[in-house]
């Protein structure tokens, strides 16, 4: 068991169910800056929101093992710790020690195949004038390039020479991708054909044509599928640096460097395009938030069959309840609650009276031993937009509280999620989920059940529109009717056939629309 007195290692927290990686934001502190326990040491963004890793201990920020902006697997190192009480000096044989385990086995887990090696690039000797007389010393010259952490790391990791990168045209300061782009550059026709590697037929065909390494270009791409695109990017990268080492002459390699143009890499590369395709597409890496949405959206509609059912209700009651209560809230100094708010609190008590909707189908025992659970609790998800990507922060409990009171968790929410400032905690658990486009001037929208729920309400603007209005009498007559100008609503329940049907999905549509066109019922 490690003590206070020992080097740590700061790792990637898991600090969500469905996490697996995260990034560098920033670091809070540099190299060689003291910290107490619980301090924030660095800001890690998630899939989700934006969090700061808190120090397990008091003492000393050692050296940082992940740079700024690099995406890393849960689990891998991003710094090494010293735990007060200890002199750094004695420290330092351990820390690189315990890095390099740390390292390995971060590579070990995220390697498409563990048992496979490590990728070995490799490297042109470099000139007479600048050959180095031993080991030692080309580790010291790898030193003074400048580089980012994760670059060295990189580097040590594939015994990839740093100044066999410069010389390629690479213009320091060195990051991780400038190494990467460096190895899916250089030849290694063994791993051309090698079949744990994903590529598409074609892009295999030119790299094994081309004497091109397939497996670092599958590293540049984090375990994507390597397309024709990647594999042109690889040559026209690697004719560059061809240009730029035939320039180079009595070692003068640093002068090259510098006058070269530095090719451009980026955390996903950018397919090379012709001047006709050029004008056609702009090419984005998809973000991890993206990838986790497309993620689980295509796992719900792969394996959920969806139902739709529409219903237009009249708000004219729930907008004159507003403007009473924002007469009376304003008095007091309450949060007023909006008609989403309003929205919410009908739909919370409608669950509550619809136990069979708030309900999700668990699969987990296997074929033929499926079951349906009932949650007792009504914890509902509001899709925001935050501008970067979707979050679905939770209100916990919303049949229990009154209209201020949701009206108040729900603004801290809202602002919580675009401000990328709310815990895990507060994204988790929803049993069931609101999502409302009105305010873009959406009439009506199917949404896709949210992976662990049965079922999602789409709710649209709410439009100013005739109505016809029955006045039923006293006695036989028939009921006379005139048209009026009111505001409606169109929502659309999205369900798991498989959890209710559409008669139980029909009454649920209707207990919301009773209580929202009666809304005082929910005071």
């Amino acid at each position: 068991m490690q003590t206070q007195h020992e080097q740590r290692t700061l790792t990637m927290p898991k600090l969500g169910m469905t996490m697996t990686e995260g990034t560098v934001v920033r670091w809070l502190l540099s190299e060689g800056a003291r910290f107490e326990k619980g301090e924030p040491l660095v800001e890690v963004m998630t899939d989700k929101v934006n969090l700061e890793v808190e120090a397990p201990c008091t003492g000393q920020l050692l050296q940082i093992l992940a740079g700024e902006g690099e995406t890393l697997e849960v689990g891998a190192p991003l710094a090494l710790l010293l735990a007060e009480g200890r002199d750094p000096a004695a420290a330092a044989a351990a820390a690189t020690s315990a890095a390099a385990s740390a390292l390995a086995a971060a590579q070990r887990e995220s390697s498409p195949s563990s048992s496979s090696t490590p990728t070995t690039v490799a490297v042109p000797p470099p000139t007479a004038a600048s050959a180095p007389s031993s080991g030692q010393e080309a580790a010291s010259e790898d030193a003074r390039i400048a580089s980012t952490p994760a670059a060295k790391r990189e580097a040590a990791l594939h015994a990839i020479d740093l100044r066999a990168v410069v010389a390629a045209g690479f213009e320091p300061p060195l990051t991780r991708d400038d190494v990467l782009a460096f190895m899916a550059s250089q030849s290694a026709p063994a791993t051309a054909e090698r079949p744990d590697v994903r590529a598409t037929p074609l892009a295999r065909k030119m790299a094994r044509d081309h004497q091109l390494d397939l497996a670092a270009l599958a590293v540049q791409k984090r375990g994507e599928k390597v397309t024709r695109a990647d594999v042109e990017t690889a040559l026209a990268l690697r004719q560059q640096q061809e240009a730029v080492q035939s320039t180079l002459v009595d070692g003068a390699t640093a002068s090259v460097a510098a006058t070269s143009t530095r090719p451009q890499a980026s955390a996903a590369p950018t397919p090379v395009v012709t001047s006709a395709e050029s004008e056609e597409a702009e090419v984005i890496p998809l973000s991890p938030a993206r990838r986790l949405i497309g993620q689980r959206m295509l796992a719900s509609v792969t394996t959920m069959p969806h139902i739709y059912l529409d219903l237009e209700i009249d708000m004219s009651e729930a907008e004159r309840c507003r403007q009473h209560l924002a007469a009376s809230l304003s008095a007091q100094g309450d949060e007023v609650p909006s008609l989403t708010a309003i929205i919410i609190r009908a739909v919370a008590a409608a669950l509550r009276a619809s136990p069979e909707v708030n309900a999700t189908l668990d699969d987990s025992l296997g074929p033929g031993k499926e079951v349906i659970r009932r949650w007792r609790a009504v914890h509902i998800g509001v899709a925001v937009d935050t501008g970067q990507s979707l979050l679905t922060p939770v209100l916990r409990h919303a049949d229990r509280q009154s209209l201020p009171e949701l009206a108040r968790n729900l603004r801290r929410l809202v602002e919580g999620a675009r401000a990328g400032k709310l815990s895990p905690d507060d994204l988790s658990g929803a049993t069931f989920t609101i999502s409302n486009l009105g305010m873009y001037g959406i009439d009506t929208f199917h949404a896709i059940i949210p992976p662990g729920q049965s079922a999602i309400l789409a709710v649209g603007k709410v439009t100013r529109r005739g109505v016809v209005v029955e006045e039923r009498k006293d006695g036989p007559a028939e009921p006379t009717a005139h048209l009026e100008i009111r505001p409606v609503m169109k929502v659309s329940l999205s369900a798991d056939h498989r959890v209710l049907d559409g008669a139980t999905g029909s009454r649920f549509l209707q207990r919301c629309k009773q209580l929202l066109e009666n809304p005082y019922l929910l005071l």
